[in-house]
């Protein structure tokens, strides 16, 4: 039972931090990197809708995975795109 709730929380995650990279790469208008992500992402949002269809409770693992994975996904974006404006300050 704790394995299910760790799944979910994982798939989720997982989720909110690809879908944030999903969004810049339609923001910056790659179509293969924002169709695969998008790929990825429905798939591992339908096996979380697939689980906690059976167990109501696994909601609450999921609503923190979302909170987590948007968290760390905005995160790890901002510093990639900090270390980019670091590195491109250094050449002018």
């Amino acid at each position: 039972m704790i394995y299910d709730y760790l799944f979910v929380f994982g798939c989720v995650f997982a989720v909110d931090v690809l879908y944030t990279y999903y969004l810049k790469a339609v923001q910056e208008d790659k179509p293969m990197a924002a169709s695969s992500l998008a790929a990825i992402v429905y798939v591992l949002a339908c096996v979380v809708v697939i689980n906690y269809t059976t167990d109501h409770l696994l909601l609450v693992p999921a609503a923190l995975g979302a909170f987590c994975g948007t968290y760390v996904g905005i995160k790890l974006r901002k510093n990639s795109n900090d270390e980019s404006n670091v590195s491109g300050d250094i050449h002018k």
